[in-house]
């Protein structure tokens, strides 16, 4: 299908910058991505971009040239159109016949890619009598390998045989890599651990606002993501603190810096680090992010499937967005013969924790123990008794009035706020009230040993949380009237230490953030899983050098690795052989819903693919199947009939027998509303599942021969195929010598059929309320040669159209229509249409200029909504979903500046979070700890304890300023210490009481914060503000008049 028009309208938008690029700087400098910005690829693999733009050129279309992509599995370049709105030029007209040039084979739009950070904190697990581990002993060769994650994949077998993956090279295309980690090599170049690379960004990168700074130095120091990823697949064991490796420490690496310190970058330059990595001869490729687009087609996924072609592996994470469910795949992820990686939990916890001590009685012997500091830190050695608040109530209510605690510790446990109406902070003042200063927290939960608690209660000096193994311990010795002194380091006298817990109820299976497919043509988006959460790697020194991360980002680097050490082993690296072996080899997990397992139950194939990945059985097997995973599509293209073949390529006979291992089906709607409404994980079940029959129940595959093997599916019955039941399980081939299995999967239903939204789910809005018709707007008359960036309004005061689609579409435009009675179409709004959409809600905004640069006059219009279906046809009408906004008024004011009246820079030194009036403005208090919290280190008199800025805006109709250039000059104004804290925080997801910025993007509708205590932090904040993530777009929250800029 070829999306002729979709592309016209694309390529009418209007540019707002233009530099020039070399091949290696894709779109460096501002450019307001998705707006006049494509990437074409040509019909002709001689084609120059420079001959293309003379076409242009004679076409009488200016543009700034970008990037030239020159490579063997794709020849193209991007650009700007500059043009659009020079007179007499009908650029819609002009460019829809340049896309019949025979040049140009596809364009695509240059999209911001935001990178989607892995947690902090491990998925909950509710047995709190997990055993304590000591630190591993550091082993003494690589061979002696007990590294969880490495067992847990059979990494471990093939490291006892020597396997290293030795003689490749693995790209990793990230933020970099911290190559002066004493773990990772301590050098970059020739002879280096990490040999080649290339940063396409710098540090600042924003797209479309702050311009790229290309260099030959990939360092890692401020983002953490490639460096930790880094590790996954090469750490060494000299120089290594905690004394793992990487699965593959023979492999060398190539650092391809595809994002900086803010964590996003864009399909271009992305393309062109794959493209690099490439031709600079990566053996394989591995990339931790995605676009969750959901379809194969995009220009991103297309070049990683073209690579695969090549004979080069490309690796990519599912995505960590399992929450949403069934169909939120992620690309390149899906894209054909890419390895998709979900992620599993890790079957041990480690956690990186402060050493302290204890001791019992008047026994001079101390015992050593791990705890987690918090906020407030204690900032010097304390050695006083143990007092437990168990029971009284745990300080939930005022203590007796003869309690002293001015010589005391408190022992308290950590309670859902929400349910007991309990707060830290109550907690801390009842305790501070009889004289205490410090406390420890305990949880029911291990696993929340990385989740610092915070408590301001005036008089406090110190807080932190130990493992509840250890608490009930204390708890027992206690009762029987025996005296625990507990001696707690200050922060400058502090060591850190490795502690491991078992986790036995989440480990080992699917973890419930990693992304589900299918995608939109209903392929899977996951090959295999490996574990992902909870996972120890390297780390910036600048940031601590170590630390433990949980998501797909985790999970898809273990895979190269083990793609390494497979391709030693067998001799090869031919992707789609290999892809076939370790699907067919994994281990099929258990479904576990976020609760419990079901043992009788695999998880879906769309979750977990094959399940997790084996290596020793990928790199010793001797049958091979002719598929990695089988598809039966929906109703309306159903094949009821696969054929697959198992090939023996050993000396020895094998005898298979089959049979199905069903997993559970799944709707992809919630049932029983009036409309059609994704539904989220775990999605609802039926309990109904295909039937799986095959041409025989045992096969005999001789020595060197192969056996063909037909499976007839039978799908189930008795569901609702309008909420799109997705149905899958495994087909298991089990021998004395060798198992495998083969996922599969099918949909009841017709995703052609399915309506793209409910047309109550498009409308004009004010944030996400609808407007009545005949709204009267007024917004500063544009200038065409200075358009305002895409998608960047504010909410209540500029025509918006809110459009919350069910499922994906390839192709999504909104129209200006004029509304005086002739319902002409004027042509498409700025910046629109969209191409391969996700099912997550969008918004477009009147800025009054339309795709070709025409300013819409004053006038009464409406918004028209079309979405192609999936499986459309766009040159048919009826597989275009319509909706039409009611009527709105426009009007321009020549004279309307938009101007700040206000921005305040509020220091607080009590954090109460008071809403407070400053002149005309509201503002809000939002607090920030004294301290760096990527160093954990106190930052003295340079920080307050507390600080806000806030951004007011009058004038005819209001737009907030560039929020990163505020935040970034009031972090060099007040953070003289740590220029970077805010940026670090923020994109590690740190921040002290800050709403989540991960989860911006339409995932909520309502702020997530991002650690468990920080509920605490913000009960008694009554008005949160508008909330924006690092790239300034608005995440649909807004309570009150003030914008914040987090510092």
């Amino acid at each position: 299908m070829r999306l002729l028009c979709a592309i016209s309208a694309l390529l009418s938008a209007k540019a707002v910058f233009a530099t020039a690029v070399d091949r290696h700087a894709p779109r460096a400098a501002g450019t307001s991505v998705g707006f006049g910005d494509y990437i074409v690829e040509f019909v002709d693999e001689n084609e120059s971009a420079s001959s293309f733009y003379k076409s242009l050129e004679a076409e009488g279309v200016e543009v700034n040239a970008g990037a030239e992509f020159r490579s063997r599995i794709f020849n193209g370049a991007s650009f700007q159109v500059l043009n659009a709105t020079a007179e007499g030029n009908d650029q819609t007209q002009l460019l829809r016949q340049l896309q019949g040039l025979d040049k140009v084979k596809s364009v695509w739009p240059v999209r911001s890619v935001q990178l989607k950070m892995p947690e902090n904190k491990a998925p909950s697990s509710s047995d709190a009598d997990d055993v304590l581990l000591r630190r591993q002993h550091v082993p003494r060769d690589v061979a002696n390998d007990t590294f969880s994650p490495h067992v847990m994949t059979q990494v471990d077998k093939l490291r006892e045989e020597g396997v290293t993956g030795k003689g490749f090279r693995v790209a990793i295309i990230d933020s970099g890599i911290d190559y002066t980690h004493p773990a990772l090599g301590g050098c970059f170049g020739s002879g280096c651990l990490v040999e080649a690379g290339w940063d396409f960004t710098g540090d600042d990168f924003l797209p479309g606002r702050i311009e790229a700074k290309p260099d030959a130095d990939p360092m890692d120091d401020c983002q953490g993501h490639g460096t930790h990823v880094a590790g996954t697949v090469a750490a060494q064991l000299k120089g290594n603190k905690y004394g793992f490796t990487g699965a593959a420490p023979g492999a060398k690496l190539a650092a391809y810096r595809a994002w900086g310190c803010r964590a996003t970058s864009t399909n271009e330059i992305l393309l062109a680090a794959f493209i690099r990595a490439f031709e600079e001869g990566a053996d394989i490729i591995s990339c931790s992010d995605g676009d969750p687009s959901g379809w194969s087609s995009d220009v991103w996924g297309t070049v990683a499937s073209r690579i695969v072609d090549a004979g080069v592996p490309v690796i990519i994470s599912a995505g960590n967005d399992g929450g949403l469910g069934l169909f939120y795949a992620s690309t390149p992820a899906g894209g054909r013969g890419v390895t998709g990686v979900g992620a599993v939990t890790n079957t041990m916890f480690p956690a990186l924790l402060t050493a302290a001590s204890y001791s019992v009685g008047s026994n001079s012997t101390s015992s050593d123990f791990g705890f987690l500091p918090g906020l407030p830190e204690i900032t010097r050695n304390v050695s006083l008794q143990l007092w437990s608040a168990v029971d009284a109530d745990n300080a939930c209510s005022p203590l007796a009035a003869d309690t002293d605690l001015s010589e005391r510790i408190v022992l308290l446990e950590s309670l859902d706020a929400r349910a007991t109406g309990c707060y830290p902070q109550d907690q801390g003042a009842n305790v501070a009230a009889k004289g205490g200063k410090y406390l420890l927290y305990f949880s029911q939960d291990n696993t929340t040993m990385r989740d610092e608690i915070y408590n301001y209660a005036e008089g406090l000096q110190g807080v932190g949380t130990v493992p509840p193994n250890l608490a009930k311990e204390w708890i027992s010795l206690l009762k029987d009237d025996q005296n625990v002194t507990v001696s707690l380091p200050g922060q400058n006298h502090s060591t850190i230490r490795l502690d491991q817990f078992e986790n036995n109820v989440s480990g080992g299976y699917m973890a419930d953030l990693s992304s589900w497919g299918p995608n939109w043509e209903l392929s899977p988006s996951s090959e295999v899983a490996a574990p992902g959460a909870n996972i120890l790697s390297t780390f910036p020194t600048a940031l601590g050098s170590y630390r433990v991360m949980t998501g797909t980002s985790m999970s898809a680097p273990l895979v190269a690795g083990i793609y390494a050490l497979i391709g030693e082993a067998r001799g090869t690296l031919e992707p789609k052989l290999l892809r076939r072996l370790v699907t067919s080899t994994s281990k099929p997990l258990a479904w576990f819903d976020g609760k419990k397992a079901d043992p009788d139950m695999l998880a879906p194939s769309p979750q977990q693919g094959g399940g997790i990945i084996q290596a020793f059985d990928a790199a010793h097997a001797v049958a091979e199947l002719s598929v990695d995973t089988i598809s039966f599509n929906d109703t309306d293209n159903f094949v009821g009939k696969k054929t697959f073949s198992v090939k023996n390529t050993g000396s020895d006979g094998i005898t298979f027998e089959l049979s199905h291992r069903k997993a559970p089906t799944m709707y992809s709607m919630q049932p029983g509303l009036a409309r059609l409404i994704s539904a989220s994980f775990p999605n609802p079940t039926a309990e109904e599942w295909a039937e799986i029959t095959f041409s025989s129940s045992k096969i005999n595959v001789p020595a060197g021969g192969s056996v063909e093997v037909t499976v007839t599916c039978t799908p189930p019955k008795n569901v609702n195929a309008t909420l799109l039941p997705v149905y899958s399980g495994h087909i298991a081939l089990t021998s004395s010598k060798q198992s495998l299995a083969l996922p599969y999967l099918g949909v009841v239903g017709s995703m052609h059929s399915t309506p793209i939204f409910d047309a109550s789910q498009v409308y004009l809005a004010n944030y996400n309320n609808e407007v009545p018709a005949n709204k009267t707007y007024t917004i500063p008359r544009p200038d065409p040669a200075k358009p305002p960036a895409t998608d960047d309004g504010q909410q209540d005061t500029t025509p918006n159209v809110y459009i919350n689609p069910t499922i994906g579409t390839a192709a999504l435009h909104v129209d200006v229509l004029r509304a005086d009675g002739k319902r002409e179409v004027l042509g498409a709004l700025a910046g629109w249409p969209l191409l391969y959409v996700s099912r997550l809600s969008q918004r477009a905004y009147v800025k009054g200029l339309l795709a070709d640069g025409t300013v819409m006059e004053e006038g009464v219009y409406s918004l028209r909504v079309k979405a192609l279906g999936v499986f459309g046809d766009e040159s048919v009408e009826d597989d275009w979903d319509v909706v039409t906004t009611v009527p709105f008024r426009l009007k321009t004011d020549e004279d309307c500046a938009i101007q700040p009246v206000k921005v305040a820079n509020i220091w607080v030194a009590s954090c109460e979070f008071p809403v407070q009036k400053a002149g005309d403005a509201t503002v809000a208090h939002y607090h920030v700890p004294r301290r760096n919290l990527a160093t954990r280190k106190d930052m003295g008199d340079s920080a307050p304890s507390c600080t806000m800025i806030s951004c007011q805006y009058t004038g005819c109709e209001s737009q907030s300023e560039n929020l990163m250039e505020l935040r970034a000059r009031h972090v060099r104004e007040h953070f003289a210490l740590a220029p970077r804290v805010a940026e670090v925080d923020a994109t590690q997801g740190m921040q002290l009481g800050h709403v989540a910025i991960e989860e911006c993007h339409g995932h909520y509708s309502r702020p997530r914060l991002l650690q468990r205590p920080a509920l605490d932090v913000f009960r008694r904040e009554a008005l949160p503000v508008g909330v924006h993530d690092l790239a300034g777009r608005d995440c649909g929250v807004r309570f009150d008049e003030a914008y914040p800029v987090w510092a």
